[in-house]
């Protein structure tokens, strides 16, 4: 495909990055020579410096002969004129970040479709889902949702008092023929596998499984986990990012608080959200911390518009109690260094709302979805042609061709999630979600191309 990039600071830079690997052509437009220039040290694309409103440099980017155009420059008017401007060359897809509520709310005047953008990346409610994935399974190490947050994938650290342990994986799938799931990964001694029927679960094991959202309860289950656990949350922050969390999580937390630094702010929340208890204070106060019993609280989450205060007021609740703590970073190159002094996980908006768009991208293409922790793992999207080696036949059949270490996890055909066993056939056009090693990425990738 070709692709044209609007915008070159990390979320820019990161879509090139991604898209780059995935043999697109691409072509990226910033304004600051600085960050050309260092991007331009990094990938192989063409880089253009200068405004991406500028019908010229969209002609010297490609724009005729463009398949899609991703406009994620920090400025919503230059991302929506971008869109506008494509539209009027007759490029297919058009994606806008943007930020404001204007353009974006149901009762919003404009209709966003009209002015040329076909997506719209909420930066807002990209953070909101990839916190809200980790509360809604909590003890989680890894968290990943795909197809709309109905297929789920979870890492957990295996421990001696878990139902999960000294199982093989075939037993756990027989004894769970109702609520499908499938493991697709494990980590044992830092060595990364992906795993048999026969692979038997240690404590230690770090372990990851693919599923439907309505085998949620019974994969919690295995290592002793309900929903339920989740009953206090306290948020702290003064963004937007804190009320949409705060309003999202008290729909299923029963006890939600938003500790708010900000007087001004915390008097907005206080008028737009409900069954939310409202403080104004600052959570990198002890006294703070004990005011709203935050050794109680099973997450504690810093989603203020800084990250230091976001990792300061995090540790501070872990020190005070709190079960898990979750903070919300601009940093990307620190993520080991705040795990290590005691911070569960690290949420980075702009990686996230990459994440976002590439996934949007991938649902009708191939593409890589996501990389198991810092292993050699991946999970990608394939979409199998008419004349593939491995459709029209049961898997049982084909099983030899597929590259040894690697599994189909899940085949998604239409709004149905199968979890494949040996008689499942692969259909035109279904996608599957597929975990292999890196090293076979390419070659798994053939076996569903045409054969024609």
């Amino acid at each position: 495909m070709k692709i044209i990039i609007v915008g070159g600071g990390i979320v820019g830079s990161s879509l090139a990055e991604h898209l780059e690997k995935g043999h697109h052509d691409i072509s990226l437009i910033e304004i600051d020579s600085r960050t050309c220039q260092n991007i331009g040290e990094r990938l192989d694309i063409l880089i253009i410096c200068g405004s991406g409103s500028s019908p010229r440099l969209l002609e010297q980017a490609g724009i005729r002969n463009a398949d899609m155009i991703i406009a994620v420059s920090p400025n919503d008017e230059l991302n929506i004129l971008v869109c506008a401007i494509a539209q009027q060359y007759g490029v297919a897809t058009r994606i806008a970040r943007i930020r404001s509520n204007e353009f974006r709310s149901e009762d919003a005047t404009i209709n966003i479709g009209k002015l040329g953008v076909t997506l719209i990346i909420d930066p807002e409610s990209v953070v909101v889902d990839s916190i809200t994935q980790f509360v809604e399974t909590p003890g989680a190490t890894d968290a990943v949702n795909f197809q709309n947050g109905n297929v789920l994938m979870r890492g957990y650290t295996v421990s001696e008092d878990m139902p999960i342990v000294n199982r093989t994986l075939k037993d756990i799938r027989q004894h769970n023929r109702d609520n499908p799931m499938l493991f697709i990964a494990a980590i044992r001694g830092g060595k990364a596998t992906i795993p048999d029927g026969d692979y038997e679960i240690k404590a230690g094991d770090d372990i990851f499984g693919i599923f439907p959202r309505t085998s949620l309860d019974t994969y919690l289950g295995l290592f002793n986990r309900t929903r339920k656990d989740v009953d206090n949350i306290i948020i702290s922050g003064d963004s937007r990012t804190a009320i949409i969390l705060a309003d999202t999580l008290s729909k299923f937390v029963p006890h939600v608080v938003l500790v708010d630094p900000d007087a001004d702010h915390a008097r907005h929340a206080a008028d737009v959200l409900n069954n939310v208890e409202i403080i104004h204070g600052e959570c990198t106060d002890s006294s703070i911390l004990s005011e709203v019993y935050v050794r109680n609280a099973k997450f504690f989450i810093g989603v203020a518009n800084e990250t230091d205060y976001n990792i300061m007021s995090a540790l501070l609740a872990r020190a005070e109690g709190a079960r898990e703590v979750i903070a919300v970073s601009s940093e990307t190159q620190h993520d080991r260094l705040f795990t290590s002094i005691g911070i569960d996980h690290v949420i980075h908006p702009r990686l996230a709302i990459a994440r976002e768009i590439l996934e949007a991208i991938n649902r009708a293409q191939i593409g890589r979805l996501v990389k198991i922790r810092d292993v050699d793992i991946e999970a990608i999207r394939i979409t199998a042609a008419e004349q593939s080696p491995i459709t029209g036949r049961p898997l049982q059949h084909v099983r030899s061709k597929i590259q040894k270490g690697s599994i189909i996890g899940t085949v998604l055909r239409g709004e149905d999630m199968i979890i494949p066993d040996g008689n499942t056939v692969i259909e035109p056009g279904d996608q599957m979600i597929i975990i292999t090693y890196s090293r076979n990425v390419s070659r798994v990738k053939k076996l569903f191309k045409s054969r024609q």
